[in-house]
C-alpha cells in the first residue's frame, strides 16, 4: 500500500450548530500511514492546537464534556486569527483531511471561512463500512474496542491523534479485503465523486486488476455455513434427527421434571451453584406453564420482578416440545429480551437438559423477511449500473460484511440513515420474487464462471421449521397471522412454520405492536421511491425496456413508455401536494412550529369540516385520478407480460419470471396506495363492527376499511408529513388467531394488571375465556424499597411546579450520591430541568446525562461506567433496562403517565366507551406507572427510593388506584425539605446518618 501523508483534525465547539455556535479548540495531526509487508505503518510527523476564543460564554454541558472553562479561551486567538496557521498545517503533499464525523467539523470550519480544497475522508463512515458489527461508531468507543490510546476524550488534539491511528488501522483493514470488493466497488463508482473510492483504488492496484462488475460472483464468499435448501411447507409436528424421549410425555412425568430441576439442590441448583436462589414464584409458574401445555389450555399469566419468567416459561416448553416433538413459539416485543433469550438463557437450558440427561432443544431466532438479504437481488440491484455515493456506502457495507455474516441479518449492519434503510429494502429477500428455485440456483454466469446465490431468510426459516423452541418478536407474529388470511397461495406463504403452541412475553405490548402491525402509513420518499422504479431512470424501467429492444416486442416498448410518462409526471404532482399537505398541517393551530418531536393531528369530523381541509381534498381530487390511472396500466402491463409467458406458473424464462413478479409487487403497492390516500384524504365511511384483518401488498397487514383512525403527522425532522390510519381496535384479530387458533397460548409479563385485576388487559388483547394467574415478585419491597410522597408538591399545572421538581432532583442526586433515573413523560420538559439542575449538580461533582442528546444504549453505557451521575430519560426508559445494585439507588416519576389525550388513538378509543377515564386511559397509565416504578428492585439484594412528584397520586380519587397497584413499599409522606435525609435514612441504615 502506498505511503501517504494525511492530516487529522478534530474540533471542539459551543454547540452543535455551525449557524449558532461557535469553535472553541482545534487540533490537528500530520501523519505517514502505510501498510508494509502486512503491518501497519503509522507516525505523527507533527501536530498543531490552539484555543479559539468563541466571543460568548461557554454552556455548562460542554464545559463538562471538555473540560475547557471560560478562562481557558478568554485570551485566546479568534479563529480568524487561527486560520492561515491551520491552512498551512494542510499543505499540498497532504492527500487528505480526516475526521471523524467529517461533516460536523467541516460545517464550522466553512462557517469560518476555512476551507482545504482537499479531499476528506470520515472515519466515523469508514469504520462504519469496514467494522461491522460495532457496538458503537463513536471515536472514543471506537478506541476502546480496539485498544487505540485516546487519554483525553473530547480535546481536540487526543481526538485528533486517536482519529489519525484509527484511519491507519482502517487502511490496513481495506488493504486485508478481498480484491473483489474493491473492483465491484470500482465498478460502479465510475465517475462518482465518493471519496473513500481512492482507498479501495489503491487495494485493487496491489493486485493489478481492473474494476470488474462480476467479482462478486467469484470473488466474495457469500458468507459462512452454507446450509441446503428449506422444505417450505412442513407440518407442526418435528421430524428431527434425534430420537423422542420415551416415557416423558406422560404429563405427571413432564411435571415431575420441571420440579426437579427447580427444586432446591436441582439441576439449576448444581449448574449456578452458590448464586443459585430458590424462588417459590418461579417453579409455581414453571408447574403452571407445564400444565397448561399438558391440558392445552390458555393462560394469562403476571410473573412479578425478579420472579425469573424466563426459564420458568423456556424450562417446560423445552420439556414438553422434546417429549412431543411438537413446536413452541416464544413472541418478545423486545430486541433486549430476545437477546437475554437467545445469549443467557437458551444456552443455560441446554446445559440443563445435557445435565438431566436430554438431548439438546433445537432453537432458532427467526426475524421478518426484510431483515435478511438475498444475495441474488444484491446483484441485480448493483449491476450494470453507476451508483450515487450513498448506494456505494450501502454496497461497501454489504460486500465487506458479507464474507463474515452466518445470518446474513442488518442488524449486524449499521444503516442509520432513511436513504440507507431504503436501499436495503431493494436488497432483501423478498415474498414477490425470493423463490428457493431462484435464490439458490446459479448466478448468471459471468467470463470466469458464477456460483450459488444465497437468501438467508429461506435459511433461516429452515432453522425454523426444525426448532423445537422458535424465538420471534410481537412483530413478526402479527404478520404470520396477517399472512395467513386471504392469500391465493395459500399456507405455504406464512412467514412462521406451523405451530399450535405458543407463549407470547411482554405482552403488555402486543396491543402496540399489533396496531402497528396494521397500521398503513404515506409516507413521501417511500412513494418516490416505490414510483421511481418504474420512471425514466428506474432499475426496473430499465430491465423490462432491455428485454422489449432484445425480444423486438413493440407493443411491450410502447406500454412502457406511457407507463414512464405517466410516472414521471405523477411524481411531480404527488411532490406537489405533498407541499399541499405540509403548508396545511404547519398552519393548523393544534400543530407546533418547533419539530423537536413528532405531531399527530387525528383526522376526524372536527377537521374535516373546516374550509382549509376541504380545499386539500380538492387538491387531492387533481392527483387521485392520475394515481388510478397509474394503477391501471401498471395491471394492464402486467397483463400483457403474463400473456406473453413470461409468468413464473407459466414457465417463464429468467430473468423474465423475475421481473413479471417484481412488477406485480408494484402494481399491487401502487393500487393499493390510491385507494388508502382516497381512504384517508376523503370522508371516511361510518364505523362499523369492530375491526378484522385485511392482507395487503407484499404479505403485509393493513387497516381493515371499517372502524379505522386517520391522522396526518409532522416528523421532527424538517416538518415532513406522513398520512396514517390504523385499527382502531385489534382485540378481536388476537383473540381468533391466538386464542382460538392455538391449543395452548400463555400470555406473560410482569405487569398484566390494572390494581388486582386483569380485566383491562384481558379487554385490550381479546383474553376474555383465558384463565388468569399471578405469580407475585419474592423481593421484599417493605423493607427494601422506600416510596416518598412529597407532602407539600405542588401540582403539575401550578406555577411553582417546574421549580419544586428541579429542587428535588437536586436534592434527590446528591443524597443518593449519584445513581438516579428520572422518568418524565415529556421531551420539553426534561430538556428545560437538564438545563436548570446541570449547573448544581456540577459543582456537587454529579453529571446530568440527558435523553435525545446521546442513543439509549450509549446514555445506558454511559450511566453505568460515571460514578456519579443522574440520567433522564422518557417513555423508552421506563420499561427494558435493568441496572441492579449500587447502578440506581434513587428513582424520580415526574409525572403520571398518562396518554396524551389529543392523540388520535387515545382519542377514538376514549370516545368509544362510556367512561374513558377510568375504562381505558386510567389502567393504560397504572401499567406504564407500575413498568417505571420496576426500574429500581432488580435482584434481592437491592435497597433504593422511588420519589413520586405528581401529587395527584395522593390529591386525587383515581390517585389511590395507582398506589394499590405498587408493591407494598415503606411510605413516607413528607415535606419536599425532608427528601434529602430520608434518603440518606434510608439507603444507609446502619450509619444513623
Amino acid at each position: 500500500m502506498a505511503e501517504r501523508i494525511y492530516v487529522a483534525l478534530d474540533l471542539e465547539t459551543t454547540g452543535l450548530d455551525p449557524r449558532r455556535d461557535a469553535i472553541i479548540e482545534i487540533g490537528a495531526v500530520r501523519f505517514r500511514s502505510c501498510v508494509q509487508a502486512g503491518r501497519m505503518v503509522h507516525q505523527v510527523l507533527e501536530r498543531f492546537v490552539t484555543f479559539v476564543n468563541p466571543g460568548r460564554a461557554i454552556p455548562l454541558r460542554i464545559q463538562q464534556i471538555t473540560g475547557i472553562r471560560d478562562q481557558d479561551v478568554a485570551h485566546a486567538p479568534p479563529v480568524e486569527a487561527v486560520a492561515p496557521e491551520l491552512l498551512a498545517f494542510v499543505t499540498r503533499d497532504v492527500a487528505g483531511v480526516v475526521a471523524h464525523n467529517a461533516s460536523f467539523d467541516l460545517d464550522f470550519l466553512q462557517a469560518a471561512g476555512i476551507q482545504f480544497h482537499r479531499p476528506t475522508l470520515d472515519t466515523f463512515e469508514l469504520a462504519s463500512i469496514l467494522l461491522p458489527g460495532m457496538a458503537s461508531y463513536g471515536l472514543g468507543e471506537l478506541c476502546q474496542a480496539l485498544s487505540i490510546p485516546l487519554s483525553d476524550a473530547h480535546r481536540a488534539l487526543d481526538d485528533a491523534e486517536a482519529t489519525a491511528a484509527l484511519f491507519s488501522l482502517l487502511r490496513q483493514q481495506i488493504w486485508a479485503l478481498p480484491p473483489a470488493v474493491a473492483a465491484t466497488l470500482l465498478a460502479c463508482g465510475q465517475e462518482s465523486n465518493w471519496t473513500p473510492l481512492e482507498l479501495f483504488a489503491e487495494r485493487l492496484d496491489e493486485e493489478e486488476q481492473e474494476p470488474d462488475t462480476t467479482a462478486l460472483a467469484r470473488g466474495i464468499p457469500l458468507g459462512r455455513r452454507a446450509r441446503p435448501m428449506p422444505q417450505m411447507d412442513v407440518p407442526d409436528s418435528l421430524l428431527l434427527d434425534q430420537e423422542t424421549l420415551s416415557g416423558v410425555a406422560d404429563p405427571e412425568v413432564l411435571r415431575a421434571r420441571v420440579q426437579a430441576i427447580f427444586a432446591p439442590g436441582g439441576s439449576l441448583n448444581q449448574l449456578l451453584g452458590p448464586h443459585y436462589e430458590p424462588r417459590d414464584g418461579q417453579l409455581q409458574m414453571a408447574l403452571q406453564v407445564i400444565e397448561a401445555l399438558n391440558r392445552g389450555e390458555h393462560l394469562l399469566l403476571e410473573a412479578g420482578t425478579g420472579t425469573g419468567k424466563s426459564m420458568a416459561y423456556l424450562v417446560p416448553a423445552a420439556l414438553w416440545s422434546l417429549a412431543h416433538q411438537r413446536r413452541v413459539v416464544v413472541a418478545t416485543n423486545t430486541i433486549a429480551l430476545q437477546d437475554q433469550l437467545m445469549d443467557k438463557d437458551i444456552p443455560l437450558l441446554q446445559r440443563l437438559l445435557s445435565l438431566e440427561g436430554h438431548p439438546p432443544v433445537n432453537t432458532a431466532l427467526l426475524k421478518g423477511r426484510g431483515n435478511y438479504l438475498c444475495t441474488r437481488r444484491l446483484q441485480a440491484w448493483y449491476q450494470g449500473r453507476r451508483l450515487s455515493p450513498l448506494e456505494l456506502r450501502v454496497l461497501a457495507k454489504v460486500l465487506v460484511w458479507l464474507p463474515t455474516t452466518e445470518s446474513g441479518d442488518v442488524s449486524e449492519l449499521f444503516l442509520p440513515t432513511p436513504g440507507e434503510r431504503a436501499i436495503w429494502a431493494r436488497l432483501c429477500s423478498d415474498p414477490a420474487t425470493c423463490t428457493p428455485e431462484r435464490c439458490h440456483g446459479q448466478m448468471e454466469p459471468g467470463p470466469r464462471g458464477g456460483r450459488p446465490h444465497r437468501d438467508f431468510f429461506l435459511e433461516a426459516r429452515q432453522q425454523a421449521e426444525r426448532a423445537h423452541l422458535l424465538v420471534i418478536n410481537h412483530a413478526l407474529l402479527m404478520a404470520d397471522i396477517a399472512a395467513s388470511r386471504g392469500l391465493p397461495d395459500g399456507p405455504a406463504r406464512r412467514v412462521l412454520p406451523p405451530y399450535s403452541h405458543l407463549v407470547v412475553d411482554e405482552a403488555h405490548r402486543l396491543e402496540d405492536a399489533a396496531t402497528e402491525q396494521l397500521t398503513y402509513r404515506v409516507e413521501w420518499p417511500s412513494v418516490a421511491s416505490l414510483l421511481g422504479r418504474m420512471g425514466p431512470n428506474g432499475d426496473l424501467m430499465a430491465h423490462l425496456s432491455q428485454a422489449a429492444h432484445q425480444r423486438l416486442d413493440h407493443g411491450l416498448a410502447s406500454l412502457l413508455r406511457s407507463v414512464a410518462g405517466q410516472v414521471q409526471a405523477l411524481q411531480a404532482r404527488l411532490q406537489e401536494f405533498a407541499q399541499v399537505l405540509r403548508n396545511y398541517a404547519l398552519a393548523h393551530e393544534e400543530i407546533r412550529q418547533e419539530f423537536t418531536y413528532a405531531q399527530r393531528l387525528r383526522l376526524d369530523g372536527r377537521v374535516r369540516t373546516q374550509p382549509a381541509w376541504s380545499q386539500v381534498e380538492i387538491e387531492w381530487d387533481h392527483v387521485s385520478g392520475h394515481l388510478h390511472s397509474l394503477a391501471r396500466q401498471l395491471s394492464e402491463l402486467t397483463a400483457y407480460l403474463e400473456q406473453a409467458g413470461w409468468g413464473r406458473g407459466r414457465g417463464g424464462p429468467e430473468p423474465y419470471a423475475t421481473y413479471l413478479d417484481d412488477l406485480h409487487g408494484i402494481a399491487t403497492a401502487v393500487a393499493e396506495l390510491a385507494r388508502w390516500l382516497d381512504r384517508i384524504i376523503f370522508q371516511p365511511r361510518p364505523t362499523g363492527a369492530r375491526v378484522s384483518l385485511r392482507e395487503g401488498s407484499r404479505g403485509g397487514a393493513r387497516p381493515p376499511e371499517g372502524d379505522i383512525v386517520t391522522w396526518l403527522e409532522v416528523n421532527e425532522k424538517e416538518g415532513e408529513v406522513s398520512l396514517v390510519a390504523a385499527p382502531l381496535y385489534v382485540s378481536d384479530v388476537l383473540e381468533k388467531a391466538l386464542v382460538r387458533g392455538c391449543r395452548s397460548a400463555i400470555f406473560t409479563g410482569a405487569t398484566l394488571r390494572t390494581g388486582s385485576g386483569f380485566s383491562f388487559i384481558r379487554e385490550r388483547l381479546g383474553l376474555w375465556e383465558v384463565a388468569a394467574a399471578t405469580v407475585e415478585s419474592p423481593f421484599d419491597y417493605q423493607r427494601n424499597a422506600l416510596l416518598f410522597l412529597p407532602s407539600d408538591m405542588p401540582e403539575p399545572n401550578h406555577v411553582h411546579y417546574q421549580q419544586a421538581v428541579e429542587q428535588a432532583i437536586i436534592k434527590a442526586a446528591m443524597a443518593s450520591n449519584g445513581a438516579t433515573l428520572v422518568l418524565f413523560t415529556s421531551y420539553n420538559q426534561l430538556r428545560a430541568t437538564a438545563e436548570a439542575i446541570r449547573g448544581p449538580l456540577d459543582r456537587a461533582g454529579i453529571t446530568v446525562l440527558q435523553h435525545g442528546v446521546s442513543s439509549r444504549q450509549r446514555l445506558l453505557r454511559e450511566f453505568r461506567q460515571t460514578e456519579r451521575a443522574v440520567l433522564l430519560g422518557t417513555r423508552s426508559f421506563w420499561e427494558g433496562i435493568d441496572l441492579p445494585g449500587d447502578e440506581l439507588r434513587c428513582l424520580l416519576i415526574v409525572r403520571l403517565p398518562f396518554a396524551v389525550p389529543s392523540d388520535p388513538m387515545v382519542a377514538a378509543r376514549s370516545a368509544e366507551m362510556e367512561n374513558p377515564f377510568w375504562d381505558y386511559t386510567l389502567p393504560d397509565a397504572i401499567l406504564r406507572l407500575r413498568q417505571g416504578f420496576g426500574r429500581l428492585i432488580r435482584r434481592t439484594t437491592d435497597r433504593g427510593v422511588v420519589i413520586i412528584l405528581d401529587s395527584r397520586i395522593w390529591r386525587k380519587e383515581y390517585g389511590q388506584a395507582f398506589l394499590e397497584s405498587l408493591p407494598t413499599c415503606t411510605v413516607r409522606h413528607a415535606p419536599l425539605s425532608n427528601l434529602d435525609e430520608e434518603i440518606r435514612r434510608w439507603l444507609h441504615p446502619s450509619s444513623g446518618k
